[in-house]
């Protein structure tokens, strides 16, 4: 709201550049109202427009003022952001040891989000610290060592909650982090990079029973469902995407509308698609993002749903080798952000809580107007052609 009330004002009094229109801010910004649209398609044409599953989607449209606030000003005012990751990560570590929420199998989370969202939150605010080593300046050695704190405190934290869906991130961010950070460095640089990453991986498994225990738990839950045995954490989402599937090819293009999904669930349980447990735990989520739009508003809310990730991604990649290093590093921060919030979504629904969708739309809006904008050489790029 603050945001859209500096848009609106007269520039004399914010001190903002007019508003100059490029393909950068017409494809984020459609990207970002995308979803709500395709909400709204799908449940208009089903006759049911349902207030609650415009809440969530209308998150994205939200950080759109953010975004071209931003952009019209300076990156250098948002260098005060710079240990924000950091404390973030720590922040999470300490909260699950200040005042956890213990769950079975030797899990714990906060008393205000799930295990498996927090540990995804605080594994990419630890990813996200690292990579703001040097981001505005050459830091000093206690900010060294404060945001090489926050990435330990990031992955202890993950590791704490069991949050093993957000793990398989990790080699994909760290394979990502070397091939765009290692381009132009030394031999001994990109050999001694990945063994400390894997060195500090295998530490945290090694000293962690439980996080051992969790990795183990998916090959014997393979076993159980191939003997019949559906009911296991991995059992019960493998049919709930078999159920999607089916709604998919039986309702393309624009799903079943708003809670299609959750309202199905009694129907494939008498028909024995689902057993009652799975059922039950379908009602909450499709445990899958991308299912959970295209089951609910069909292809129109999946490409939707695939813009979120995608638009941004493009736009950091193009700017990975941006002008100035502020602007190229956010570049890389965002690529790694969007990257691992796609890769927590084909486990979990990322985007059905309003506190991680928020979360994610705000990111991805300061930075991409963090890596779109170079202060001077940005502004002067952005003029137009006479």
């Amino acid at each position: 709201m603050i945001s859209l009330a500096l848009l609106l004002s007269p520039k004399p009094w914010t001190g903002l550049r007019p508003v100059q229109w490029d393909r950068v801010d017409t494809r984020f910004c459609l990207a970002l109202a995308s979803v709500l649209a395709a909400v709204l398609i799908s449940e208009m044409w089903h006759g049911a427009v349902i207030p609650s599953t415009l809440d969530s989607p209308s998150r994205f449209l939200a950080a759109a003022p953010l975004f071209l606030v931003l952009r019209q000003g300076l990156p250098r005012t948002l260098a005060w952001s710079d240990l924000s990751f950091a404390i973030g990560a720590l922040a999470s570590l300490g909260l699950l040891l200040i005042a956890p929420q213990d769950l079975d199998n030797n899990r714990v989370t906060s008393q205000f989000l799930n295990a498996i969202h927090y540990g995804d939150i605080a594994l990419i605010l630890g990813a996200l610290s690292i990579l703001s080593l040097n981001w505005w300046r050459k830091d000093g050695l206690a900010v060294r060592i404060i945001k090489i704190a926050g990435l330990i405190a990031g992955l202890a934290a993950s590791v704490l909650t069991g949050s093993r869906g957000g793990w398989i991130a990790v080699p994909v961010v760290a394979v990502l982090i070397l091939y765009v950070r290692g381009r132009g460095e030394s031999r001994r640089w990109k050999m001694l990079l990945p063994f400390a990453i894997v060195t500090m991986l295998v530490g945290i498994f090694g000293f962690s029973p439980a996080a051992r225990d969790r990795v183990s738990d998916i090959s014997s839950n393979l076993v159980l469902y191939e003997h019949g045995q559906r009911d296991t954490s991995l059992g019960i989402r493998l049919q709930l995407y078999e159920t999607a599937v089916k709604i998919a090819k039986s309702h393309p293009v624009l799903g079943l509308g708003g809670h299609g999904f959750h309202d199905s669930m009694q129907s494939f349980a008498d028909a024995g698609v689902l057993t009652p447990m799975a059922a039950q735990l379908g009602r909450g989520e499709t445990h899958n993002q991308f299912f959970a739009y295209l089951t609910d508003y069909g292809i129109v809310g999946g490409l939707a749903l695939l813009s979120i990730y995608v638009v941004p991604g493009v736009i950091f990649w193009k700017r990975l080798n941006a002008p100035t290093g502020p602007a190229s590093r956010a570049a890389l921060m965002g690529l790694t952000f969007v990257v691992a919030f796609w890769i927590f979504g084909l486990t979990v629904e990322t985007f059905d809580l309003k506190m991680t969708v928020s979360f994610y739309a705000t990111m991805i809006a300061i930075l991409a107007a963090l890596t779109t904008c170079d202060d001077e050489a940005g502004n002067a790029a952005r003029v137009p052609p006479q």
